[in-house]
């Protein structure tokens, strides 16, 4: 016998995984020092039989390992993402101890962009969930080579932008595409801000002072 129930879920060995369970001794939740479950392994290698058998065991879909990541976060097949979203309810808004959901962490790899446009698509497709827009921006360094960053106040996105571009980002929440539609807004308004004089540190507001 495969001599850990963790390599028996990898190998997609269900008779062995089975066989560990009615011992009493793993669950489907056991975890190793690293806090890696059978579900992580099965979800991770597209084992889709085996999730099912160990959901039906009492496996929890969000069990998270020693890093915060769920199973969902190592998700390569689009298929299996949406099995686990859509049937077993998994949450894919849950942030790992670096603070990335599920679509963060994978397309930090740049791999598997299917998956991460199908879970990119959940926000859209929950309007209620549109209103935490930085699950969208574009992450710091990422625009333009300036480093940015993001606050809160009064539920409205701290980046020098007066009433006529809030009234902008609440049709771009509501928007058919407000992902896209979002990068673009924030691109173009940190381009205005250091491009064209708005910011102290701006090249145009330097090349005025010299």
């Amino acid at each position: 016998m495969v001599n850990n129930i963790w390599v028996a879920a990898a190998d997609n060995d269900l008779e062995t995984v089975q066989n560990y369970i009615s011992t009493g001794q793993f669950s489907a939740n056991s975890k190793d020092p690293n806090g890696y479950t059978p579900i992580h392994a099965a979800v991770s290698y597209g084992h889709v039989e085996l999730l099912k058998y160990l959901i039906q065991q009492g496996g929890d879909i969000n069990t998270q390992d020693t890093e915060g990541d769920a199973p969902l976060h190592h998700v390569e097949d689009l298929q299996v993402a949406k099995l686990l979203v859509e049937e077993y309810k998994a949450d894919w808004r849950l942030k790992n101890n670096d603070g990335q959901i599920p679509a963060d962490y994978i397309e930090e790899d740049d791999e598997f962009p299917e998956v991460v446009q199908y879970l990119r698509s959940l926000n859209h497709d929950n309007p209620t969930e549109n209103n935490n827009l930085l699950d969208t921006l574009p992450r710091p360094d990422e625009v333009e080579g300036h480093k940015i960053s993001y606050s809160y106040q009064n539920e409205d996105i701290e980046l020098q932008i007066d009433d006529a571009q809030r009234e902008q980002l609440r049709e771009i929440a509501e928007s058919e595409n407000p992902e896209a539609k979002l990068r673009d807004f924030v691109k173009e308004a940190v381009h205005n801000q250091f491009f064209n004089g708005d910011n102290d540190n701006s090249p145009a507001s330097k090349k005025r002072r010299d």
